[in-house]
């Protein structure tokens, strides 16, 4: 049986610049490393912090306050000590940036601060706009101002529910005294007229006579245990 003949192999037009590629592209696919971020003003003043703190913290731990805290070797030993303080600060000082450098690295600071600070220039160049005036027109204190005055809002109603209820509580107040009043002065009345009384009833008994008055004690005491 014949078979058919196969095509010679060909290529297409570019393929032998494809070939060319793949043959020098490296083995492990690695690509160059793109340019590291340029540090920007807060990421220079982020340094500056760090650097500031790390120094505060060494002076600190200072020589002398070692020596205060191991009195006996301090007076045994005092090199060693002073040797041994100088290497614990400069294993503080190595391992503080390392992992600051790492992290930096890991989190992709450079690139998010220069990132803020690109937005931030944006915004100034631009003007964001609040209402009918840009933000670069206000001044600082009425910018403050503008973002307190719904906190102030909120207390002014506070103020007035608060007011309110004590205005209710005066009323109250008032009224319950009004009516202490009103029964104090019913007592005082109660009180005079019982008075009123008494002074009659003493000017009547002292003119009566003592014999009558005596005889007319017998009487009422006898009326009263003979009822």
């Amino acid at each position: 049986m014949a078979t058919a003949a196969r095509a010679p192999f060909s290529t297409l037009p570019g393929d032998d610049e494809l070939m060319d590629t793949l043959h020098d592209a490296p083995i492990d696919g690695s690509l160059d490393d793109p340019e590291p971020e340029p540090e920007g003003p807060r990421m220079t003043r982020l340094r500056g912090v760090l650097e500031k703190s790390l120094q505060e913290t060494l002076k600190a731990c200072n020589f002398n306050a070692i020596r205060e805290c191991f009195p006996a070797l301090a007076a045994a030993n005092p090199t060693d000590l002073q040797d041994a303080h100088q290497k614990v600060c400069q294993f503080l000082s190595v391992e503080v940036n390392n992992e600051f450098e790492q992290v930096i690295a890991e989190r992709n600071v450079i690139f998010k601060l220069n990132g803020l600070d690109r937005l931030i220039a944006e915004a100034k160049s631009n003007g964001i706009t609040a209402g009918s005036r840009t933000m670069l027109d206000l001044q600082p204190d009425v910018a403050v101002r503008a973002r307190t005055v719904p906190t102030k809002e909120a207390e002014i109603e506070r103020l007035k529910a608060e007011l309110e209820r004590l205005q209710l509580d005066n009323r109250r107040l008032g009224g319950a005294l009004n009516h202490s009043k009103a029964e104090q002065a019913a007592v005082k009345y109660e009180l005079l007229e019982s008075y009123s009384e008494f002074q009659e009833s003493a000017k009547v008994a002292a003119g009566i006579p003592i014999d009558d008055m005596e005889r007319l004690l017998d009487t009422t005491l006898g009326h009263v245990r003979d009822p």
